[in-house]
């Protein structure tokens, strides 16, 4: 069995040199001008996320943590996040944007499942 195994990691080890050699590197055919356009259209919609969690004894006080988040509906005002972020107890949540302006949000949506949650402002 051992002997097995010393050939089969042989093997592994020969087929991984093998395929690393034979990798196409990716070239990005954007410009500097494309990934600039790009970023001014991606940054105004990142949002810092200040999140302040209540503590169940007296004694213990209130903690706060920043996480990013992404505006996906302006009209409706709703932030993508992940589902941490808006925890399942009662929270104080603002959103800071790009141009240092704060307005408070509310958790609209926890997913049970997958790892997003939605803030509404």
């Amino acid at each position: 069995l051992l002997l097995y195994l010393r050939k089969y990691q042989s093997e592994m080890e020969t087929a991984t040199e093998d395929l690393m050699e034979s990798e196409v590197p990716v070239v990005s055919t954007a410009s500097n001008e494309d990934w600039k356009k790009a970023l001014e259209r991606v940054v105004p919609c990142v949002v810092v996320l200040k999140v302040t969690l209540t503590r169940p004894v007296d004694t213990e006080s209130a903690s706060s943590s920043y996480a990013t988040g992404f505006i996906v509906d302006k009209k409706r005002g709703l932030i993508l996040t992940n589902r941490h972020v808006a925890t399942p107890g009662p929270i104080v949540a603002e959103a800071i944007f790009l141009n240092r302006e704060e307005l408070p949000v509310r958790t609209l949506y926890r997913d049970p499942v997958h790892d997003f949650a939605f803030f509404e402002i």
